[in-house]
């Protein structure tokens, strides 16, 4: 679907006044995306730093999880048992 002759001149006009007052961003967007003006710097291979900050985060969030449902599990095994390691010590009395 195309854009209409009204749809057309507006963009026209939006470029133009791009161009007048915002330079930089024009040069920027209008030109060839190289190492200096990549916005997400790669690192080895062809991982940039955003998707190493989204895998560090879904770890982190992976290994909370996985301690909160060891926690929870844990405090349900020792309800109801006679389990020596889940009972308090039997607390002594001096008299």
């Amino acid at each position: 679907m195309g854009l209409s002759r009204e749809e057309r001149r507006a963009l026209r006009e939006l470029e133009r006044r791009l161009v007048r007052e915002e330079p930089e961003l024009d040069a920027m967007l209008s030109g060839p995306l190289d190492s200096e003006t990549d916005p997400l710097p790669t690192l080895t291979g062809n991982r940039s730093l955003l998707q190493v900050w989204c895998m560090l985060v879904m770890l982190t969030c992976a290994v909370l999880m996985i301690g909160i449902v060891l926690l929870i599990s844990g405090e349900r095994s020792c309800t109801g048992s006679q389990s020596s390691s889940c009972q308090r010590p039997a607390s002594t009395q001096e008299g």
